[in-house]
C-alpha cells in the first residue's frame, strides 16, 4: 500500500468514527425528545380532563343557578330542567350498565 492510500485509508477511518460519534448523539437527542414528547402528551391528557371536569362542574353550576333564579323566565327554567333531566338519565343509564356489567362477565366466563 502506498504512503498516498495509507494516509486516504487513516482519514476515512477518522470521518467514520466522527460520524458514528455523530449518529449516537443524535440518536441519544432522539431519544430524550422522545422522552419528553411522552411527558407533554401525558400532561396534554391530564390538563384536557381537568378542563373537561371544570366545564361539568361550570355547566352544573350554571343550571343550579337557572333553577334557583327568581327573576328567570319559564322557558330558560324549562330548558335547565331538561339539561339536568339529561344528565340524570344519563346517569342512570351509566348505573344500570355497571350494575348489570358483573353479571355478564360472570355469564360470559366458562364454567369449570
Amino acid at each position: 500500500m502506498t504512503q498516498a492510500e495509507d494516509q486516504e485509508l487513516q482519514r476515512l477511518q477518522v470521518n467514520i468514527r466522527r460520524l458514528a460519534g455523530i449518529v449516537a448523539e443524535q440518536n441519544e437527542k432522539l431519544a430524550q425528545l422522545r422522552m419528553l414528547l411522552q411527558q407533554r402528551d401525558e400532561a396534554l391528557h391530564a390538563m384536557q380532563e381537568e378542563l373537561k371536569s371544570v366545564r361539568r362542574h361550570e355547566a352544573t353550576l350554571a343550571t343550579a343557578s337557572a333553577l334557583v333564579s327568581t327573576d328567570m323566565g319559564d322557558a330558560s327554567r324549562r330548558d335547565a330542567r331538561e339539561l339536568l333531566d339529561g344528565i340524570i338519565s344519563q346517569l342512570d343509564r351509566c348505573i344500570s350498565q355497571l350494575t348489570s356489567e358483573p353479571e355478564a362477565t360472570a355469564a360470559s366466563e366458562p364454567e369449570i
